[in-house]
C-alpha cells in the first residue's frame, strides 16, 4: 500500500501543469493546495516554497522541474540537488554523478575530494572543508544565485539568513520583495510573527502561486 501510494503520488506531481510542480521534501511531492486560500491564508504556504526553490533551480541550471521531482522521489534531498547541480556547473561535472559520488562516500568532502577549489569559490570551498551538513552547503549554493542571478541584494540575503531563514523562505522572500518593492527581511519577520503569510504576502504583490515559476524565470538574467 505504501508503495502504492508513493507511485500515485509520483503520478499526480508529473501530471501537474508545469507552473505548478514542486517538491518539499522526498517523502512528500503531492501538495493539496496550490492556491490561496483567504479562509486559510497559510494552507498553500507549503507549496510555495517548495516550488519557488525548485523554480530556481530548475530555470537557473536548465534542468526540467519533472527531473528534480523524480530524483526527489528516489531520494534525493532538495539541499543535495542544489549542490549537485551548482557545484557540477561550477566545476563542468555532471550533477547526476556527483550525486552518485556523495552517495558511495557518505559526503561531499569525498564526491568533490579532487575539485578545483578556486572554481568552486572561497565560500563554498570553506564550508565544504569544514564538513559542514548539506543545508549549509547549499546555502552557499542558493545564496549566490539569488543575489547574481535575481539581483537581490546581497545585504538582505545576509540578513535573512541572519534571521534564520531557510533556503527555500530566502527564494521566496527575495522573489516577492523584488515585485512589491519591500525589504525581504521585513517580509521574514512577518511570516515569523504570523501577522502573514507567504500566501497572503503573494497576494498582496499581485501574484498567485502558480505565477512563482514564470516570474522566477522572468526575473533570471
Amino acid at each position: 500500500m505504501t508503495r502504492l501510494v508513493s507511485v500515485l503520488g509520483l503520478v499526480a506531481a508529473l501530471a501537474a501543469p508545469p507552473e505548478t510542480r514542486g517538491a518539499d521534501a522526498p517523502s512528500c511531492h503531492c501538495f493539496r493546495d496550490r492556491t490561496f486560500d483567504p479562509a486559510r491564508p497559510s494552507a498553500a504556504d507549503a507549496y510555495i516554497l517548495a516550488t519557488a526553490r525548485n523554480s530556481l533551480l530548475s530555470a537557473a541550471f536548465g534542468v526540467s522541474k519533472t527531473d528534480l521531482v523524480r530524483a526527489e522521489m528516489s531520494g534525493s534531498s532538495p539541499d543535495g540537488l542544489w549542490i549537485a547541480h551548482w557545484a557540477g556547473a561550477r566545476i563542468g561535472r555532471d550533477p547526476e554523478a556527483l550525486l552518485s559520488q556523495r552517495q558511495a562516500g557518505g559526503s561531499w568532502q569525498f564526491a568533490l575530494a579532487d575539485a578545483d577549489a578556486a572554481r568552486l569559490g572561497p565560500a563554498f570551498d570553506k564550508t565544504l572543508r569544514a564538513g559542514a551538513p548539506d543545508v549549509a552547503l547549499a546555502s552557499v549554493a542558493v545564496d549566490e544565485v539569488v543575489t547574481l542571478r535575481l539581483r537581490a541584494p546581497g545585504s538582505s540575503v545576509t540578513a535573512l539568513r541572519a534571521a534564520g531563514a531557510s533556503s527555500a523562505e530566502t527564494v521566496v522572500a527575495s522573489v516577492v520583495a523584488l515585485r512589491a518593492g519591500r525589504p525581504a527581511e521585513e517580509l521574514l519577520r512577518q511570516v515569523r510573527q504570523g501577522s502573514a503569510s507567504w500566501g497572503t504576502l503573494l497576494r498582496e504583490a499581485g501574484m498567485a502561486p502558480s505565477e512563482l515559476d514564470s516570474v522566477i524565470r522572468q526575473a533570471l538574467r
